[in-house]
C-alpha cells in the first residue's frame, strides 16, 4: 500500500487486497472532496452530452428532483438526467397519473 502525499497534490485511490482476499480503497480528504470532473446521468450513469452535441444536435439533458422529508422539513435536490432518462421518467410518470385519475 502506497503512503498518503502530503505535496498537496490529491493521489489516486491505491487499491490493496484485505485479509478475506476482498480489495479496499483508501482516499485522502482531497478526492473525497474534489469536484466532479464530467457530470452523469443520476438514472443510468450514462455520460452527459452537452447542450448540441455535434452527434446528437437536438438531445438535451434534462433533469430531476428529489424530494426529501424529515419531520416537517423539505428539501428539493437537482439531479442529472440524460434525455431518454428524462424522457422515460417523464413518460412514465404522465401514465402513472393517467392511471390513476381514471381509477378515481
Amino acid at each position: 500500500m502506497q503512503p498518503p502525499r502530503d505535496d498537496g497534490e490529491a493521489s489516486a485511490p491505491a487499491a490493496a487486497p484485505a485479509a478475506d482476499g476482498e480489495a479496499f480503497v483508501v482516499a485522502s480528504h482531497r478526492v473525497l472532496f474534489a469536484a466532479p470532473g464530467a457530470s452523469a446521468c443520476d438514472a443510468c450513469g450514462a455520460p452527459l452530452a452537452s447542450e448540441g452535441d455535434d452527434d446528437h444536435p437536438y438531445r438535451v439533458p434534462g433533469e430531476g428532483i428529489y424530494m426529501w422529508t424529515r419531520g416537517a422539513e423539505v428539501r428539493f435536490d437537482k439531479a442529472p438526467l440524460c434525455a431518454d432518462c428524462a424522457s422515460t421518467i417523464g413518460v412514465t410518470a404522465l401514465g402513472r397519473w393517467e392511471i390513476e385519475e381514471e381509477e378515481g
